[in-house]
């Protein structure tokens, strides 16, 4: 998304002449830049003489900072004469211990109603001040990013000219930038207040109170509980059902039939579980107000957000083990209820997905599924196509993790094709472990984030100092394709540690590869993602913890720090093709590693997101600050109104499939229960799960 649109997007309804005109700096930046390549016998005095459509651009650069400097002025003003007004305010109504002054002639049930509304009242006024202080320093903050990318448009024009750089505007010392401090100070000052009259001098509780985070309404929660209870009663339905042994002898009712199928449910439960992470991410990020739609390019008025992600995360995990119940259910009983074959279930889930993810537009997010396939898009082509964005590299990284899910798509294809879902005595895996597609599937993210790293090393140009940087990114991921492709030539498909003097040089070499990769990308999460040490100029001590940071307790980066070691030795696993530990069932083993390598993914995205937002480590914007994360649900109301009708009939379809898929279940119980009584005796638990 680009900065204009992301501004327009984020503008505050009022507040729409306090920011910066960016369009207009930018066709002034195109209009001089076509009128230099039209004069190009013009000398630079005449050139500057030329008028154009709507002025050049340092004469709209110009204007555009006094009328930001002008509103910043004014609206700070106001917001000064609020602040003193507010503290008169409350050391007039709060500053008095007892009743004896204004209200000492009310009785008590009066007083306190009274008392009541000032407190509403305060309460009110502090959040409106507040709210206002946090809009000016994102208006402050969003005007001094737009101002600094147009003049750095400008700035490449004049270089594309062969001509030198004669703007002599230094931004961070103009009125709007340096008085974001005055706003901050403003900002605290309502923060103590509120909080020494409301919370019991509880900063961190009196700042989220202030900001007011958005909670699920009511139909949603409603919503959210039906999907989460359905939820549960189908897992503890499979829970139940895994306890028996088959009730026939001989397969299709066998325990390989499981076995085969367990990748293939895989590939609808690996995106399930990133949603649910993606929701926990959305609700951290703004409860610290960490602006992720700027750093990531999204628009703030279509994206998911922590609600409407939790809500499709719930329903899709209700069509999940909705349909993995029924499955389990006629593999154990061997009933098939309305005579569907057992196999059927899991190809209809298959299809679920490819309907989901390919509805029409306007179903099922459809721009939030826009937005994902064109940053896949980019991500493919990143070589040859346009610059490499945060959002990019983020999406990419994830992808290294998704390694298993990917290997599942693959044997999910695999598995339909060949007909092999029909019988799992036949051939089913057909080699499966020494595919050539496993290895390429599993190596395609490293790849794509190496050619990544490569054009940003190109992009950097030669002596820049990232330039370093981004080769040695690159070597990260060259490491990582260099034990997977080894796995895949080697057939490495085993860690028999039991057998470790057993092991030919060749493997000796790859998991020495493995090792070095698996501390090469532990390292630089620490180093480089987190940014989480610095120089402590300390013998004993040489580094500390990094000094800015937005979350509030230090024993969380510590947490990240150790936990981020182990996910990383589950994650060396699962980048090797059908690398498992033997003795243990490959879909149990592959399945835990999957997971914790995702989990782990998500809480290197906390602090990832966090260190990019706080420092622009890696220089994807032009300048290092990001404007702050607005609560802006305040303002999305209209555009919730025009959705409601579409969000209720969405919500009785989704109830009536839920009706149905329960009404299934509790007949597939009822059915199975019915059988085994009329054929005497109950089934022996099962060992086999």
């Amino acid at each position: 998304m680009k900065f204009g649109k992301f501004l327009r997007a984020s503008r505050v309804k009022g507040w729409e002449d306090y920011y910066v005109d960016y369009k207009k700096l930018t066709r002034a930046v195109k209009a001089e830049a076509e009128l230099r390549e039209q004069s190009t016998e013009l000398s630079l005095e005449a050139l500057e003489s030329t008028p154009l459509s709507g002025g050049c651009f340092q004469d709209e650069f110009i204007r555009q900072i006094e009328a930001v400097n002008l509103g910043f002025d004014r609206k700070m003003s106001e917001i000064e004469e609020r602040r003193d007004l507010m503290i008169m305010e409350a050391q007039r109504t709060y500053a008095e211990s007892d009743r004896s002054s204004s209200f000492g002639s009310l009785d008590p049930e009066s007083y306190n109603k009274l008392r009541l509304l000032q407190k509403e009242s305060m309460q009110l006024m502090l959040r409106e001040l507040y709210q206002d202080c946090m809009t000016l320093k994102q208006v402050c903050d969003l005007n001094f990013t737009g101002l600094s990318k147009a003049l750095k448009k400008y700035n490449k024009s004049l270089k594309q000219a062969g001509q030198q750089l004669h703007v002599n505007v230094n931004l961070q010392d103009q009125a709007f930038h340096i008085g974001v401090s005055r706003v901050e100070e403003v900002a605290e000052q309502v923060e103590e207040c509120y909080a020494a009259l409301f919370t019991a001098n509880d900063t961190i509780a009196a700042q989220r109170r202030l900001r007011h985070l958005h909670r699920l309404g009511i139909e949603s929660q409603g919503w959210l509980g039906f999907y989460l209870g359905a939820s549960l009663v189908c897992l503890i339905v499979i829970l139940w059902f895994a306890t028996y042994f088959p009730a026939k002898d001989k397969c299709p009712y066998c325990f390989d039939s499981l076995d085969t199928t367990v990748p293939v449910y895989r590939v609808l439960f690996m995106p399930i579980l990133w949603l649910w992470c993606w929701c926990g991410l959305c609700y951290v990020w703004k409860e610290f107000s960490v602006n992720y739609p700027f750093i990531m390019s999204i628009n703030p008025y279509t994206e998911l957000g922590y609600d409407r992600a939790a809500m499709l995360a719930a329903f899709l995990t209700l069509v999940l083990l909705s349909n993995f119940a029924l499955f389990l259910g006629a593999v154990q009983t061997g009933y098939e209820p309305l005579g569907i074959p057992f196999h059927l279930y899991p190809m209809g889930l298959v299809l679920f997905g490819l309907l989901a993810l390919f509805a029409p537009k306007g179903t099922f997010h459809f721009k939030s599924r826009r937005y994902f396939f064109k940053t896949m898009l980019r991500i493919v082509v990143a070589p040859l196509g346009p610059e490499v964005r945060f959002v990019d590299n983020y999406i990419a990284d994830v992808l290294t993790s998704m390694a298993v899910f990917l290997r599942d798509v693959d044997y999910t294809i695999q598995f339909y094709a060949s007909g092999a879902f029909q019988d799992p005595n036949m051939e089913v895996e057909l080699n499966r472990e020494y595919w050539v597609s496993a290895p390429l599937i599993t190596a395609l993210p490293y790849w794509f984030r190496l050619q990544q790293c490569v054009r940003r090393f190109y992009d950097a140009g030669p002596g820049h100092p990232d330039r370093k940087v981004h080769l040695l990114n690159a070597g990260k991921y060259a490491t990582s394709l260099t034990a997977t492709c080894m796995a895949a030539l080697g057939d490495y498909t085993h860690l028999n540690f039991d057998e470790l003097g057993s092991w030919d040089v060749g493997k000796a070499i790859w998991f020495t590869v493995l090792v070095v990769g698996t501390v090469y990308a532990y390292t630089w999460d620490i180093f480089m993602d987190w940014g989480l040490l610095e120089w402590n100029h300390s013998y004993l001590m040489p580094f500390k913890l990094r000094s800015q940071r937005v979350y509030s307790y230090k024993i969380f980066y510590i947490w990240a720090a150790f936990s981020n070691l182990v996910g990383r030795c589950a994650w060396a696993i699962t980048i090797t093709p059908h690398g498992v530990f033997s003795g243990v069932p490959k879909a149990l083993s592959t399945t835990a590693l999957a997971v914790i390598e995702l989990v782990r993914r998500a809480q290197w995205s906390l602090i990832r997101v966090e260190y990019e937002y706080t420092s622009n480590p890696t220089h994807y914007r032009s300048v290092k600050e990001a404007p702050m994360m607005l609560n802006t649900e305040g303002y999305q109301e209209d555009a919730k109104e025009n959705d409601k009708k579409r969000f209720t009939l969405t919500g009785i379809f989704v109830g009536a499939i839920n009706a149905v898929i329960t009404l299934v279940v509790l007949m597939v119980i009822y059915q199975w229960y019915h059988q085994k009584k009329s054929g005497g005796g109950t089934p022996a638990p099962s060992t086999a799960w």
